[in-house]
């Protein structure tokens, strides 16, 4: 049987473990609570901007290309083969420039033969005035020579009845007078168709004049000139070469009539089309291979093109057309009148196409403004030109782009210096 002295020294290291595990529960039981850990809101940093209100130019930047309502493709009226051909693609001529020459050789012997025809249908003419003329004199002989063979009838009568002469010479004496009376009808009848003769005479003399004023002008289309300063674009013909009529020869299109067709951004169709009802003109500025161009807004587009998102503006280049080819890409820049009121604001300060944050008591708050264009500032730098009744000198704009930029968001704005600005 074991001793109590080895068993107590067996139980004690249980006993200190039972001891330690009491003595932690009651200390954890015991002891003080931590208060639960708190969520704060998080602070966004952004740039801002400080709003000042002014009278701005602003400007629209365009984009578009030239197009002409004249644009021509000369044909051949004549046929023929071409002597010479001055005309060059690209080549800017003035007024009345000659293009293209056809030999005239065969035009000019076409013009011979209707001059010759014209001749003949005068001579006829003549012919006839001529004739109705002896018609007349020769009727009156004629009626003459009725009335004698009347009184040969007569005599020859008188003279059957006395027994002085026969029945023969009665026959005879009547069909002498039926030969005069048939001749004076014919003569009267010629007299009476005279007129419709003299008009087909001169009927003839009208066609074939105009048939020989036709050559006459086909004799001066031999030589294809330009009716108004132009570029050439294209020469479909060279010396030697055999045209017929309707033959396309050069291909040009005039430079006091060219136009840039421009895609409009839709936000400022109302405010251009308001602007164009009141007449006030719009020009616009360019620069195409180092030389100025100015352009003034006409009218705006009657239908939308393949390709094209929205309205086009047409404008109508009064400038330097010589710079611009058919079909050139132009960058225009269209200058607007003055906006009072308004406020320049970096690009980034927009959300979307027309909304803007301003920080009030630490919040974001949005806007929808009133987009008036773009400026250039100083520093050659472009801002975007708003205005919002509510927007007063001041204000704070927001202008960082947040991905989630929503009303309420609480942010701490760094201001932008003037220059950062613009």
């Amino acid at each position: 049987m074991p001793r109590p002295a080895n068993l107590l020294r067996k139980l004690l290291p249980l006993l200190i473990l039972v001891a330690a595990g009491v003595g932690f529960l009651v200390l954890r039981a015991t002891g003080p609570t931590a208060p639960p850990p708190t969520e704060s809101e998080r602070v966004w940093q952004v740039s801002g901007i400080v709003v000042e209100t002014d009278t701005h130019r602003p400007t629209l930047d365009l984009f578009g290309r030239t197009s002409s309502p004249q644009t021509a493709i000369l044909r051949a009226a004549v046929e023929g083969e071409i002597d010479a051909v001055p005309a060059r693609a690209g080549h800017v001529v003035g007024d009345n420039a000659l293009l293209v020459s056809i030999d005239p050789a065969e035009t000019r012997l076409g013009l011979e033969q209707r001059e010759a025809d014209l001749l003949e249908a005068e001579a006829a003419v003549e012919s006839e005035r001529l004739r109705a003329e002896t018609d007349r004199r020769m009727l009156r002989r004629e009626q003459a020579l009725l009335q004698i063979a009347e009184r040969a009838l007569e005599r020859a009568r008188d003279l059957r009845t006395r027994n002085l002469g026969s029945d023969a010479e009665v026959d005879e004496a009547q069909r002498n007078l039926e030969q005069a009376r048939v001749t004076v009808d014919s003569r009267q009848q010629a007299i009476a168709e005279a007129p419709s003769r003299l008009a087909q005479a001169e009927a003839r003399v009208q066609r074939t004049g105009a048939a020989a004023e036709r050559a006459r002008i086909d004799l001066g289309r031999t030589n294809i000139h330009a009716r108004s300063a132009a570029r050439l674009v294209e020469v479909h013909v060279s010396p030697g070469e055999r045209v017929r009529v309707g033959d396309a020869l050069v291909r040009l299109y005039v430079l006091d009539d060219l136009e840039v067709r421009a895609s409009l951004p839709e936000m400022f169709v109302p405010r251009i089309r308001e602007l164009l009802d009141e007449d006030i003109r719009l020009l616009a500025q360019a620069m195409v291979g180092g030389r100025h161009v100015q352009a003034s807004l006409d009218r705006l587009a009657g239908e939308t093109r393949a390709g094209e998102a929205g309205i086009s503006a047409v404008f109508r280049v009064i400038d330097g057309a010589e710079a611009l080819p058919l079909n050139r890409f132009v960058s225009l820049r269209l200058g607007l009148p003055e906006e009072p009121g308004s406020v320049v604001v970096p690009f980034e300060s927009l959300y979307g196409r027309d909304r803007v944050y301003r920080v009030v008591d630490g919040r974001m708050q949005g806007l929808a403004v009133e987009r008036l264009g773009q400026v250039t500032d100083l520093n050659g730098r472009t801002r975007a030109l708003i205005r919002h009744p509510d927007l007063e000198d001041g204000d704070v704009l927001v202008a960082t782009r947040l991905p989630n930029a929503v009303d309420g968001l609480r942010v701490e704005v760094e201001l932008n210096g003037p220059d950062e600005q613009g």
